[in-house]
């Protein structure tokens, strides 16, 4: 069978994924720079870091950035983007430059 989707319906589910896998991320404070605020799961390890002072949010590479890639097939750019529109949704970042780290 022959499954088309549009990328609107592609960005959903992908931010779907997102939210099922890494939708309730607690904050901490960064301890030596009070300008990182550092998400981490429920096993304490970092998965994003907001640099507040540039807006921009380092996603980590092996946990989430990698595994978007290698589940869904998308590139580089398609990532970013739906990131951006994820991290905005679910963690009320705005204007931010989501990257992986």
């Amino acid at each position: 069978m022959d499954i088309q989707v549009d990328k609107n319906q592609l960005d959903r589910v992908v931010i779907k994924w997102l939210n099922l896998y890494y939708g309730n991320l607690t904050q901490k404070k960064h301890k030596n720079n009070p300008n990182y605020v550092l998400y981490v799961n429920s096993d304490n390890k970092i998965v994003m870091e907001y640099d507040k002072e540039t807006d921009s949010v380092y996603i980590h590479y092996r946990y989430v950035w990698s595994k978007i890639e290698s589940i869904f097939q998308l590139k580089y750019d398609d990532i970013k983007s739906i990131m951006k529109i994820w991290l905005e949704e679910t963690y009320k970042l705005s204007g931010v430059t989501p990257d992986y780290a």
